[in-house]
């Protein structure tokens, strides 16, 4: 590896024939205008102040193209910066008048190879998503270009600011100038030598952040000899499928619910790559093979974003955008395997329905009660390998989920109907607007198969949310406030803008013109005027049709079982002694475990996600004494590694980032540890039980 200082374009552009090919590993072009601007207002002042001004490392590997005997730079990092350089080049460029053909030239040769083939005329070779827009903006073919896309709207930028500049006397030829002022710091990397992939997460762990799909495709295809190939079968459509932003967010979304998935456990999502390693490993995959199945479950994935683009039946497809529109993403990595198992013809279409809709019903259920979600992450995690832990399950599979769902206590519980109405008659219903479309569209549709769409729809407050002289001749500032958000008082119509602060008299008038809003309205329209107890009687009446609209049975079925189990409780530490731990229980989520000290690590784990800060302030809490002593004392030690005894080093984990925590002793030590640790980080007593196989096991 050999490092040196030079001015970018003179090196990497210089009027030579020479290839840069950024390798299909790469990240899309995803600099923004900001970052555009940003470079830009520092090529200002190197036009003002005739200073170099450096903009970053470039690494990269030289070789020769076999085709035409020239220079090919592969580059491994700084693709962005490069690609951005030739935005503004063919943005000057094109800006350039007569006067400017000697910039013009000198632009074009830093461009092009002038004298090659067609294929390689363009110097830059960027990743095939984004050479097709590349390309068609170097040759002018603008009916090609992607007008949202960074291409063009960076290369807009650079235009528009070049044009601003031109105008105010700064000649192109000192923009050039300028330009040709960037400085790098060019790594060059020797084949067979460097090992591109370590340097390239080492160089980007200190910069801008990759996410974890780069870091993924990064792992899959730099070192396979076969990376062409397979980006063009598998990372391409897979991008095509998630990427369609121009960002990251579904495809990194989607590699954090596939770990989950298949870890059956909760990962952080700084954990991400790492776990992801870690099972490419544990499994034995290939580059390909792990591809393969990625690609299989990104169908599945994307389907839950697009199932309008499905050939699942309309029943599914209506579950799954009803989960898309409430963001109800936890389920994700369970129906994963659940979709998978269709897919697999473990099961048929009509028990994947009824588990969609069990899942559908009572996640809606949860939202209504306005029940938090962070306990979901583990319930949805767990929750296909600890029904299917016993394969006789898999022959009566739905009953088994809906068994296993309506054992959840606490938070995780299946919310009941008495608790449901309570929340539809007095809670705030607007206050979450996805939700609320969501029960007025259930409402109206009923199980109708003409169905009315939100679509240029709004959510209306019948008595308004501020009261006119008219309204406040019979509704006081405590009822209006205690009443305007519930249920009763809201309607769906187009009029929205029209109605707002209106008189009942006029809103009914325009109410009753919205005839494709019937069930909802039925108990407005025929009113003299809008009470507080008509709002209470709506919301009773809209109550019920939910309740009945989102009724769940639990299965009772003693044939379906799930391992046996007692619980045991931190407050009983001798309780633990001789017993096998199968799994413990935070706040109603489950986690499989299989030793009492795989509970502390775990555990910490889990609460490190939430509160990250928690953890760095309990380091210090250090033993350096005798074991045998440690264990009379049942002491949390967390601490970093120097300060471990060397004696003692084989009784402590690493939990994060350099941080340990003691888990040896016996197990009814380790309650008492464990205890402690719930303490700390304000868990409730109740909340935290540990599941032991059963005396009789």
């Amino acid at each position: 590896m050999k490092a040196d200082t030079f001015n970018a374009i003179d090196r990497l552009f210089a009027p030579m024939q020479m290839i840069l090919k950024i390798p299909v590993y790469q990240r899309n072009y995803d600099w923004t205008e900001t970052n555009v601007r940003r470079l830009l207002d520092d090529i200002k002042t190197v036009v003002q102040d005739h200073k170099s001004h450096f903009i970053g490392a470039i690494v990269y590997m030289e070789s020769q193209n076999s085709d035409l005997g020239m220079p090919e730079y592969l580059i491994i990092d700084g693709q962005q910066r490069l690609t951005t350089i030739t935005l503004l080049l063919q943005a000057l460029k094109d800006l350039c008048g007569k006067d400017d053909q000697q910039a013009a030239d000198m632009i074009e040769s830093f461009l092009t190879n002038k004298y090659s083939p067609d294929e390689y005329k363009i110097k830059l070779k960027p990743i095939k998503s984004d050479n097709v827009q590349y390309e068609a903006l170097l040759n002018n073919k603008l009916d090609k270009i992607d007008q949202d896309g960074h291409v063009y709207k960076n290369y807009m930028v650079a235009k528009k600011t070049f044009k601003s500049w031109i105008e105010s006397g700064i000649k192109p030829i000192e923009i050039l100038t300028a330009l040709r002022q960037l400085q790098v710091v060019g790594i060059s990397l020797k084949k067979g030598e460097d090992d591109p992939q370590i340097i390239f997460e080492s160089i980007n762990s200190t910069g801008v952040a990759l996410t974890n799909s780069d870091l993924i495709r990064n792992f899959l295809l730099m070192s396979d000899h076969d990376q062409d190939r397979l980006f063009e079968e598998y990372w391409l459509p897979i991008e095509d499928m998630l990427r369609r932003n121009n960002d990251n967010y579904q495809l990194d979304l989607f590699f954090r619910q596939y770990v989950i998935m298949k870890s059956h456990g909760t990962v952080a999502e700084r954990k991400v790559y790492s776990t992801f390693v870690k099972l490419f490993k544990e499994n034995g995959y290939t580059h390909e093979s792990a591809l393969q199945e990625i690609k299989k479950y990104v169908e599945i994935y994307s389907a839950f974003l697009h199932p309008e683009e499905t050939n699942y039946s309309d029943e599914i497809k209506g579950y799954l955008a009803d989960l898309n529109q409430l963001s109800q993403t936890t389920c994700y990595p369970f129906l994963m395997h659940v979709f998978a198992d269709f897919e697999n013809r473990v099961i048929d279409e009509t028990t994947l329905s009824k588990v969609l809709k069990l899942i559908t019903v009572y996640l809606i259920r949860r939202s209504i009660c306005n029940i938090p979600t962070n306990s979901l992450n583990g319930l949805f995690a767990y929750l296909y390998s600890r029904v299917f832990r016993m394969p006789a399950n898999k022959s009566k599979y739905y009953e088994a989920i809906n068994k296993y769902l309506f054992a959840q206590n606490n938070k995780n519980a299946v919310p009941d109907d008495e608790a449901l109405k309570f929340s539809l008659v007095h809670g705030n219903s607007y206050q979450n607007q996805p939700l609320c479309r969501l029960l007025m569209l259930d409402i109206e549709n009923g199980d109708t198969k003409e169905k009315l769409s939100t679509n240029n729809l709004s959510i209306e407050h019948i008595m308004p949310q501020t009261l006119s002289r008219s309204w406040r001749k019979y509704i006081s500032d405590k009822e209006h406030e205690e009443y305007v958000h519930t249920l009763g008082n809201l309607s769906i119509t187009g009029y929205n803008s029209e109605m707002s602060n209106k008189s009942f008299e006029e809103k009914k008038k325009i109410l009753k013109q919205n005839s494709r809003v019937q069930i909802l309205n039925e108990d407005i329209v025929d009113k003299d005027k809008w009470t507080i107890q008509d709002i209470i009687n709506r919301s009773n009446r809209l109550a019920d049709i939910l309740i009945k609209k989102y009724h769940l049975d639990p299965v009772v079925d003693p044939k379906i079982a799930f391992e046996n189990v007692d619980k045991i409780y931190v407050s009983n530490p001798e309780a633990a002694t001789g017993r096998k731990p199968v799994s413990f229980t935070l706040e109603g989520s489950n986690y499989s475990i299989k030793t009492f000290k795989d509970i502390t690590i775990k555990l910490i784990n889990i609460l490190d996600q939430d509160d990250p800060t928690r953890l760095e302030k309990l380091v210090g809490l250090t033993w350096k004494g005798d074991f045998g002593f440690f264990n009379s004392n049942n002491r949390l030690v967390i601490c970093h590694k120097e300060d471990i005894d060397a004696k003692m080093e084989w009784h402590y984990a690493e939990v994060r980032d350099g941080i340990y925590v003691m888990v040896g002793g016996s197990a009814s030590t380790i309650m008492h540890v464990l205890k402690e640790l719930i303490d700390v980080y304000d868990i409730d007593e109740k909340d935290f039980s540990i599941s032991v196989r059963a005396e009789n096991n």
